[in-house]
């Protein structure tokens, strides 16, 4: 007889800063299957997405294609980029309207991860369609933004083979005193000093920095880079081009390698040593806001407080 068990506990930013946000949303993100007669259902609700994650999911994609088009020595100009755009959230906006996702709706051998499935169409928000359509105005201003930007121009004209990465679709890791740290760079180089870009489509947070220390750490374990001499840069693309960078000092770092261990240590703590994982262990949060927006609003009782 077949047992599911969850994935070998590591770390990710956003592993962390969705335990820290609410611990039942965490549980059923990561306890999904563990309870066969509702593991379908709290799957379905954690394959949801959002349209502004969508758009900044899109955005990252086609920025990733441009740059790879350039290390090659071809130009995606800005029209054709926000065709590609376009494109695609029209694409994934009609897989999710016509519930693709859905097995009676999918091709033969297609998975549900494989479609869009849009929270604003699940929950049946009356305004999906007007959110896309800002959500493409959005990801089309942050492509002018970006492509206008001297910044831009710097990047395509510098040494492509310097650029050491351009975000992939998997992600990597490396260990922190036994801990699997994941992380996922948008685009690194070392045309003079060594730099980590993280593309931004949304508001600035206090997250910001300390997801580039991560980065920071991750570079030195990965391709042996000094930390101390790597700039670290937040670009937000939205309404305009701001760049914020910094040089991590070794206070930061060992800050940032701390901040991880006391958060793996707090996941931990919860983690069932054998067995099923005890749902009590994962309180609601208490900001009710968080509950409206949540993917798992439909069966959890602590978004119907």
């Amino acid at each position: 007889m077949y047992t599911w068990h969850p994935n070998t506990l590591c770390w990710s930013f956003s592993s962390s800063r969705e335990f820290e946000r609410c611990r039942r949303a965490y549980f059923f993100w990561r306890f999904w299957g563990q309870d066969p007669r509702s593991s379908y259902r709290i799957y379905k609700l954690r394959q949801l997405t959002t349209l502004p994650a969508l758009r900044g999911e899109v955005v990252h994609t086609v920025i990733a294609d441009a740059l790879r088009m350039a290390k090659s020595g071809e130009i995606m100009d800005l029209d054709a980029a926000k065709d590609r755009v376009t494109e695609e959230l029209r694409r994934r906006f009609i897989e999710s309207a016509k519930r693709m996702w859905e097995k009676p709706n999918r091709p033969v051998g297609k998975k549900m991860y494989e479609f869009t499935s849009l929270a604003e169409h699940y929950y049946g928000e009356e305004d999906a369609k007007d959110k896309a359509r800002e959500a493409r105005q959005i990801a089309w201003k942050c492509l002018e933004n970006l492509m206008g930007s001297e910044l831009w121009s710097e990047l395509c004209s510098s040494d492509p083979s310097n650029w050491v990465e351009i975000e992939e679709e998997q992600y990597h890791s490396f260990d922190l005193e036994g801990i699997q740290v994941h992380s996922r760079i948008d685009f690194a180089h070392t045309n003079g000093t060594p730099t980590i870009i993280d593309w931004k489509t949304g508001e600035p947070s206090e997250d910001d920095h300390r997801q580039l220390l991560v980065y920071a750490l991750y570079a030195g374990a990965r391709w042996e880079w000094d930390p101390l001499g790597t700039t670290l840069s937040a670009v937000y693309l939205h309404p305009e081009v701001h760049i914020d960078s910094f040089t991590p000092t070794a206070d930061d770092l060992r800050g940032a390698e701390e901040m991880i261990k006391e958060s793996f240590a707090r996941m931990l703590e919860v983690e069932p040593t054998y067995g099923p994982a005890d749902r009590e262990q994962f309180p609601f949060s208490e900001n009710p806001r968080l509950c409206a927006w949540c993917n798992y609003r439909e069966i959890c009782v602590g978004a119907k407080r």
